[in-house]
């Protein structure tokens, strides 16, 4: 199946010591690359970013209002907790391939170990393709998130004031020039700041469920909250309650993200796993508790609903303060500043890696990393002047914009789902060489079985309007969307100049791969040592 790299690449466990390169560089040069990116995160800073991308409770604070439509408090309240129970199988079987194949190419480069050597090169490069875009409309819609904060802000103290489009698309072009600044200028402060980023999100969490629980005068009854079920869409309720689910897996988006940053973390194989898991549970852990205080202590859910920033609305409800909702509000802003930040430095990692292996047009060009800063610049410049770009169809179409929104979790989760369905097709032992976290033989084909079937069924639900009868505000245009970039996919593949015969993945040792992998899991010292 694999060709052999020439790169310096011992051959047996205990040579592996001796000489000059680590285990994990070895590891990374089993794969077909050289290690170019200093590992300066440490297990803890991948968690921190990791979350804080995800920033479940934060995230879904952003997206309750249609799970709201779908079926009042009861929607509300379960929607997130079975969409965290599927993200939880879908991050368990993308886990295990990040420790098989640690490599900061993601999925894509998950699909291309795992395929069959004929087709791997034209499926890692449709994933590679699916997963850029996901993730950079992913980073766009977290940055106009905090632009929307920021001009709904304004109207709090004053309340004629009535913002429009270009003006939101402005502040939104500020935060993504300020985040890529600090993404290609700031990189060593990056792991660091991340961790900032994640303490400001657990306290925020603590301080917004004591304060709404504390302060709201009257309380929701326990039936509105759990029972009562209004559902407005026009659909029945199974229905509705499965569009309402999709609209809540956007606060367990991204859990890819660690995977993202492989080759800037000691002992990846391990470590990214755990920064994966462990998002998934303080995910849920803060966003069930925070949902059902924003339930209990809202007593208008109908303004929430209607409201062009329903967090901030909840907060000055619950408190009957301005001071007090523009402190929890901006605290939101600050956290999700974070998110978009870790979002630039993923995205631009996905993109380089990508284009490392020839995936991108130019990819001579975003393949290169600055030779002092030690940060992928063009392909980070790359991100911050699409999304610029992309956000001009905010000016034009808030419901276009926001298709793409809706586009980038069905994009994501295809890529969670396709090398899974690979494994689960060719066989788990004859195509997953040794790995640290191996969810055996039971539990694995269940969460690769589990991820196909979700995925397949929003395939088809995300395509489906939220609201019935379709109005030209309701239309979902997903499958245009979704057929626009495939037809983008096929075309840069097959056309004169296309991919087709040049993109050939990285060159790969499939049994060095498994030796070193062997050696991570026996202990084996690691030269560059663990942070």
């Amino acid at each position: 199946m694999a060709t052999k790299d020439n790169s310096n690449v011992t051959q047996t466990a205990p040579e592996l010591n001796e000489g000059a390169l680590s285990v994990d560089e070895i590891q990374l040069r089993a794969q077909g690359h050289v290690g170019v990116l200093p590992r300066q995160f440490s297990a803890f800073a991948t968690l921190a970013l990791a979350f804080s991308i995800t920033n479940s409770w934060v995230g879904y604070a952003a997206t309750f209002v249609t799970p709201l439509f779908a079926g009042g408090g009861p929607a509300v309240f379960w929607a997130p907790i079975v969409a965290c129970i599927a993200s939880f199988f879908i991050t368990a079987g993308l886990a295990e391939l990040a420790s098989a194949f640690p490599s900061s190419g993601g999925q894509y480069h998950f699909a291309f170990m795992v395929a069959p050597k004929r087709y791997r090169a034209s499926i890692a490069f449709a994933t590679g393709w699916l997963s850029s875009f996901a993730w950079l409309f992913t980073t766009a819609s977290a940055n106009l998130f905090c632009a929307q904060i920021c001009v709904n802000l304004a109207t709090l103290y004053k309340p004629e004031y009535a913002w429009i489009q270009w003006q939101v698309w402005l502040v939104y072009t500020g935060f993504i020039i300020a985040c890529s600044s600090i993404v290609i200028l700031l990189p060593r402060l990056i792991p660091k700041g991340e961790i900032v980023f994640f303490w400001a999100s657990v306290l925020g969490f603590v301080v917004s469920f004591v304060a709404i629980l504390a302060a709201s005068d009257t309380k929701q009854s326990a039936s509105i909250v759990f029972t009562d079920w209004v559902n407005q869409t026009g659909w029945n309720d199974g229905t509705a309650f499965l569009l309402a689910v999709g609209q809540a897996m956007y606060g367990f988006l991204c859990t890819d993200s660690a995977t993202h940053i492989s080759e800037e973390l000691p002992n990846p194989g391990r470590n990214v796993p755990r920064a994966m898991w462990g998002t998934i549970v303080i995910g849920i852990a803060t966003t069930l508790p925070f949902t059902v205080a924003l339930l209990f202590s809202t007593h208008d859910l109908e303004t929430v609903s209607l409201s062009y920033l329903p967090i901030m609305e909840v907060y000055s409800q619950a408190l009957n303060n301005k001071a007090g909702a523009f402190v929890l509000t901006f605290w939101i802003l600050f956290v999700y500043f974070g998110a978009t930040i870790g979002l630039v430095v993923t995205s631009g990692r996905l993109l380089w890696a990508f284009a490392r292996d020839n995936g991108l047009p130019f990819s001579h060009v975003f393949a290169k990393t600055h030779p002092t800063l030690k940060v992928p610049v063009n392909a980070t410049i790359l991100t911050a002047v699409f999304c610029i770009l992309y956000g001009l169809i905010y000016i034009g179409s808030t419901t276009a914009f926001n298709s793409f929104i809706a586009t980038a979790i069905l994009s994501l989760n295809i890529t969670y789902a396709i090398p899974q369905f690979i494994v689960l097709c060719r066989g788990r032992s004859s195509v997953l060489p040794s790995r640290h976290f191996d969810l055996g033989s039971f539990f694995g084909p269940f969460c690769n079985l589990f991820s196909t079937l979700w995925v397949a069924l929003y395939a088809v639900l995300f395509c489906f309007p939220i609201f019935l009868p379709v109005t030209v505000q309701s239309m979902n245009y997903v499958s245009v969307v979704m057929a626009g970039t495939g037809l983008f996919i096929v075309l840069a593949w097959w056309l004169p100049g296309g991919k087709r015969g040049t993109f050939t993945g990285p060159n790969v040792n499939m049994e060095m791969l498994s030796v070193v992998n062997q050696t991570h899991l026996q202990g084996v010292p690691n030269n560059e040592g663990e942070k």
